[in-house]
């Protein structure tokens, strides 16, 4: 998936001192990132109310990894130096 394909859901306005809180939380909670932070949050109120939601939109690495290996068996691969112009999408 590329940057095109989502969309922003929550737009939260808050100070720069209340941001600055809200991300040391996140770090002292193990998350890298305050997006990483509020989906944890997301899908822990789901959960504890019964309505689980997966918000993982990585994809599932098994089936990404035989996805992968099905191309590499039927040829659908890119020479090497292809791989550095697909990430020019600038």
């Amino acid at each position: 998936m590329t940057e095109k394909d989502y969309v922003v859901l929550v737009d939260l306005r808050v100070k720069p001192e209340t941001r600055k809180q809200i991300e040391e939380l996140a770090h002292r909670r193990g998350y890298d990132s305050t997006d990483e932070y509020v989906r944890a949050l997301i899908a822990s109120d789901a959960n504890a109310h019964g309505e689980p939601v997966d918000l993982d939109d990585e994809g599932d690495p098994i089936e990404d990894f035989r996805q992968g290996w099905k191309d590499a068996m039927t040829g659908k691969t890119l020479p090497a130096s292809a791989l550095w112009d697909l990430g020019d999408d600038d």
